[in-house]
């Protein structure tokens, strides 16, 4: 298959691929279910994620070098030497600054064919409203439960597909919600966990800690997800949940 087929010049999108890019994108142009018109999706596509430690590190990572054109990064965190241990997007030389200012500096060294937006804003803050409403995906990588039911919250009220990744030791969850239409109604968050259950619940390392393994596969897989959803293919994880025991080595799809 010659790759030059897949060169494609429409300025007034931004969506030609060639050149660097052309070969930067190579072996994953050849994957028969994405080719030339997936890696424009991609190219297109506007990702948000909130959250930027140990789970958010793998996301911008898989993100970035599979050429999702435009990400959108919300933290108010600065970087931590305690960080490091799990958070690779950051370094020794980054601590002090601010983790959204961080990760653009190390998705600008891995590709700089991207546009970053940074928010340096809490989670729970009301422009995260505005914010949310203008990506197409939003991946939730933060660390606790009155968080994670606010994102979600806003995600079905603006019609946005919401990844959820939680991780705990060598355990880990993921799941993916769509929002609910006229036709089409999806299972929500609520339908997953409980609210007043939770409310008073840890995040999710501070009592048991974690390893970096947990939170790179977790991670990796939430960005698998967000893949899919952008090229449309296969069946991602709607209205199931994928549990991770890495300690055990089971990986168990339940159904809700």
């Amino acid at each position: 298959m010659d790759l030059q087929e897949f060169e494609m010049l429409d300025k007034k999108k931004n969506l030609y691929i060639g050149g660097e890019e052309l070969e930067r994108y190579s072996k994953q142009i050849l994957i028969k279910n994405i080719g030339g018109n997936g890696q424009r999706k991609l190219k297109s596509s506007k990702v948000l994620v909130i959250g930027l430690g140990g789970l958010g590190s793998p996301v911008v990572t898989h993100l970035s070098s599979a050429g999702v054109g435009q990400i959108g990064l919300v933290d108010n965190d600065i970087v931590d030497l305690s960080n490091l241990q799990r958070q690779f997007i950051h370094n020794v030389d980054r601590i002090g600054l601010n983790k959204t200012e961080s990760a653009k500096i190390f998705i600008n060294k891995l590709n700089p064919n991207l546009t970053i937006y940074d928010y340096v804003t809490d989670a729970k803050s009301p422009e995260l409203k505005k914010i949310i409403t203008e990506y197409d995906i939003i991946i939730d990588c933060t660390d606790n439960f009155e968080t994670r039911f606010k994102i979600a919250d806003d995600c079905q009220k603006y019609k946005k597909p919401y990844i959820l990744g939680t991780v705990r030791a060598y355990e880990g969850q993921i799941t993916t919600i769509l929002p609910s239409t006229l036709k089409i109604n999806n299972p929500k968050i609520r339908s997953l966990f409980n609210e007043e259950n939770t409310a008073n619940s840890l995040d999710d390392c501070s009592d048991e800690g974690i390893l970096s393994i947990t939170t790179t596969l977790v991670g990796t897989i939430m960005a698998s997800e967000c893949l899919k959803i952008i090229l449309n293919i296969n069946e991602g994880l709607f209205g199931k949940m994928l549990m991770v025991d890495l300690l055990n080595l089971r990986f168990e799809t339940i159904k809700y």
